[in-house]
């Protein structure tokens, strides 16, 4: 654990700080963007709206300052890619899917994942169905190349399954998930209140799996010991970065490790008491607001370092 919080994040550095406040956001070698709540503030907030210029402009503020910036999600790849690939244009940097249970190159590669054992995919199976809830359980594979191959969300329990789910991913039955595909998630949900509180009380004390929330109307399961920061340190192994070098900003639950195992964890003004409780630092704004507001910080911090240290009077990297 490399946060230094005490439940009371501190705000972010203004304006008029001294360039020594702003040194490590100025160091920063890696910044690590929570999608859902931070990144985006809702379902209609997408890079094609005019609300997204200034992301965007920011992106391309750290890319020139040589900071690379990537994203930790609950969603799936098909779901990720797109905007994995704003935020890192250069497809050069990982990206942590799944809350944590995979880690994939920009070029596609698997690096890493964790996967639900078998027992326990039964288990959850027979909870669902017990409880009168619906679940869709995330299985994908990589080819012998180690190119991801395809990603397979499959419905389970009550109701009629949906054609596709929020990922864009077509929902598919049993039968048609090929052999050799891993399980890395599960997603659960009723409508009725009291059938959801079932649904997380039979699934919580499985064995082998682990829930966690991220703000949405599902109940998010991953692989027993699988966060975002167990993704993370197979991303920085990946980088070849210490995990103190890193800058990670969140807002709910899935976030919690994720923002306690970084030198600089930032929540939004709207974040959950727990991922308020192991933060360093608070913004100013919620959600997408709050992340530009942390994000603008950075490229005036990195900025004003380089103009204090240059380099033969070429732009200097502090980076190195």
């Amino acid at each position: 654990m490399h946060s230094t919080s005490t439940g009371q994040p501190a705000p972010l550095p203004g304006a008029l700080a001294d360039i020594f406040e702003l040194e490590p956001f100025a160091l920063a070698k890696l910044i690590v963007l929570d999608l859902d709540g931070t990144l985006i503030s809702h379902a209609n907030d997408s890079p094609a709206t005019e609300g997204w210029k200034r992301r965007v402009g920011l992106f391309a503020s750290l890319n020139y300052y040589r900071v690379p910036l990537t994203i930790a999600t609950g969603r799936a790849y098909a779901g990720a890619r797109r905007l994995a690939e704003i935020v890192s244009p250069q497809k050069t940097t990982p990206f942590i899917l799944y809350n944590g249970s995979a880690v994939i190159a920009g070029d596609g590669t698997l690096i890493a994942h964790t996967a639900i054992e078998n027992d326990a995919i039964r288990n959850l199976t027979e909870a669902v169905k017990r409880a009168g809830g619906s679940a869709l359980t995330y299985w994908l594979r990589a080819d012998f190349s180690g190119q991801l191959d395809g990603e397979w969300p499959v419905f389970t329990g009550h109701g009629s399954a949906p054609e596709r789910e929020f990922n864009g991913l077509i929902v598919a039955s049993s039968d048609q998930v090929p052999p050799g595909a891993s399980c890395v998630a599960a997603l659960l949900w009723a409508e009725d209140g009291d059938v959801r509180a079932r649904l997380h009380e039979g699934v919580r004390d499985i064995e082998g799996l682990s829930v966690t929330a991220s703000g949405s109307r599902f109940i998010e399961v991953r692989p027993a010991g699988s966060t975002k920061a167990l993704g993370l340190a197979a991303l920085l192994q990946n980088m070849k970065i210490e995990p103190s070098q890193v800058m990670a900003i969140g807002d709910n639950d899935n976030d919690v490790e994720l923002l306690a195992a970084v030198g600089i964890s930032i929540c939004v003004a709207n974040a959950s008491a727990s991922a308020q409780a192991v933060s360093r630092f608070k913004t100013t704004y919620p959600s997408s607001s709050g992340a530009i507001e942390a994000l603008d910080l950075v490229t005036r911090a990195r900025r004003l370092w380089i103009g204090r240290h240059p380099r033969h009077g070429n732009r200097a990297d502090p980076g190195n």
